[in-house]
């Protein structure tokens, strides 16, 4: 619990901002908590190895199944709807990017057992040392300091070996532009639709007119529109987009809300929405869009998000309990959302294949891959983290997409509402970083890439094998303990 409050302690203290929901407040609290029992059942997996697989001729056996326990705790709690991978110990290096260019193969949670390995060691240290520092003269003691010293300082040395920032060079380039609006994520959804789209042509407008390069994609954040602009309802805001689109004769892409109407009730989800008047059934999605000059309103492009917020934007399991759904509602557009069901990837003029990450999607390692693995050349992350303002949860959402970037070795534009927006390289470098709480725009170039990494195509298969290894582990443990029992009695 105390790990939780001070890693995201920010959750419920953004619930304390001015007019932010006060439900916040009692979200983050239980993130924290359920959180703090995930991290119990790891500890007590761990705790059951160590007192019935461990020979008792070597005391400190048991510190071999502390990196494989937690790595094995890191992976399962990331595969299910209740899941929450920021954080990961991994998750901790994203500020020395020497440390962590290994990743391209092992991903986040390679980082991640990279420390656990350490931290046992270090332990394992302290214990053999009992507080006697003329110990330090045991040539055991010396060959684990040297051990700690040369795994930590290893990654320093396979970056300068083989992961040279030259090594991942783009075979083409081309010209983004990030919009930055900075509108208060609380007053945004009472904003006439009007407005936001007066208030984006005009930001659009602005940036054409002093750009003198040729600019190939603009940028909005996450539901920039937060009405569905696609439905027929709102015709009149989705013609003045397209035709700014068709005058400046560029691309944008752009966060909405989606809605789906079933004409056909049987095709319907079992946690549809239903319209009052017409007894339709709907679904509604955080989505992102694809403006294109001159192109038929039917052929958009789209996506719509796959993971999202537990409690925030979705209840677990809602479409199995369906009456999950009712538990939350906000006064700001975001109780409900049904989820995507396929990982687009966006052509661009085209020419250029790259994927859209929407908010919390860019913290999954492994889903984030699939999209590169699919053919994305380069990747756009859109969010809206106005909800934290300047606390930590801002700065860590931020640094954890230079991680896709390193894993994937893909270029990555990300556009934030109220900021952090930037461009992240293969290398993890960011580029244009915008303040918080500042409206603001940038033009820059990113890089095309097609190669893929080995954890691109390969996604946390090691990982897998290691949490297997652990299944097997406690079921020889369990047995073991069975057997004493079953021979204690006879």
């Amino acid at each position: 619990m105390v790990f939780d409050l001070v890693a995201v302690s920010w959750l419920a203290l953004s619930g304390l901002r001015e007019n932010a929901d006060r439900f916040l407040i009692l979200g983050g609290t239980l993130t924290m908590v359920l959180h703090s029992v995930y991290l119990t059942f790891s500890s007590l997996a761990y705790f059951f190895l160590k007192k019935n697989l461990s020979p008792k001729k070597y005391p400190m056996f048991h510190l071999i199944y502390f990196p494989l326990v937690w790595l094995a705790y890191e992976y399962i709690s990331c595969r299910s709807e209740i899941s929450f991978p920021w954080i990961l110990a991994g998750n901790s290096f994203t500020t020395n990017l020497d440390k962590i260019q290994f990743i391209e193969y092992t991903g986040v949670y390679g980082l991640s057992f990279w420390i656990y390995v350490i931290s046992a060691l270090i332990f394992y240290l302290y214990k053999k040392l009992e507080g006697n520092i003329s110990n330090l003269k045991n040539k055991k003691i010396i060959s684990v300091i040297i051990i700690i010293l040369l795994l930590y300082i290893a990654p320093n040395i396979l970056t300068k070996l083989f992961f040279d920032k030259n090594n991942y060079p783009a075979k083409e380039k081309i010209n983004v532009t990030v919009i930055q609006p900075n509108i208060n994520p609380w007053h945004k959804w009472e904003e006439r639709p009007d407005k936001l789209v007066d208030e984006y042509v005009s930001m659009i407008k602005d940036v054409m007119k002093e750009n003198k390069k040729k600019i190939d994609l603009i940028v909005l954040p996450e539901t920039a529109f937060t009405f569905s602009i696609l439905y027929p309802f709102y015709d009149d805001k989705y013609t003045i987009i397209q035709n700014l689109c068709d005058s400046i004769n560029t691309p944008l892409l752009s966060g909405t809300n989606y809605v789906k109407v079933y004409d056909d009730s049987t095709k319907a989800r079992p946690d549809s929405k239903k319209f009052k008047s017409n007894g339709l059934y709907y679904d509604d999605f955080n989505a992102s869009i694809l403006f294109e000059p001159f192109k038929d309103k039917s052929l958009i492009q789209r996506y719509a998000k796959i993971k999202l917020v537990i409690a925030s934007e979705r209840m677990p399991y809602q479409e199995k309990i369906p009456f999950l759904k009712n538990l939350i509602t906000w006064g700001v557009g975001l109780s409900s959302y049904s989820t995507g069901i396929d990982t687009t990837i966006f052509l661009l003029n085209n020419k250029y294949k790259f994927n859209t990450a929407i908010c919390y999607e860019s913290i999954y390692s492994d889903f984030f891959s699939r999209f590169i693995d699919k053919g994305a050349e380069f990747s756009v992350i859109i969010t809206n983290d106005g909800w934290w303002g300047k606390l930590f949860g801002t700065y860590q959402h931020n640094q954890f997409a230079l991680l896709r970037a390193i894993e994937n070795r893909r270029w990555i534009v990300r556009c934030a509402n109220t900021g952090i927006s930037d461009i992240i390289d293969p290398w993890g470098n960011m580029y244009d970083k915008t303040p918080i709480n500042e409206k603001t725009t940038f033009t820059d170039e990113v890089g095309i890439r097609d190669e893929k990494t080995f954890y691109t195509k390969h996604g946390d298969i090691i990982w897998c094998y290691v949490t297997y290894i652990v299944l097997i582990l406690i079921f020889a443990g369990a047995a073991i303990k069975t057997y004493r029992k079953i021979s204690k009695r006879i």
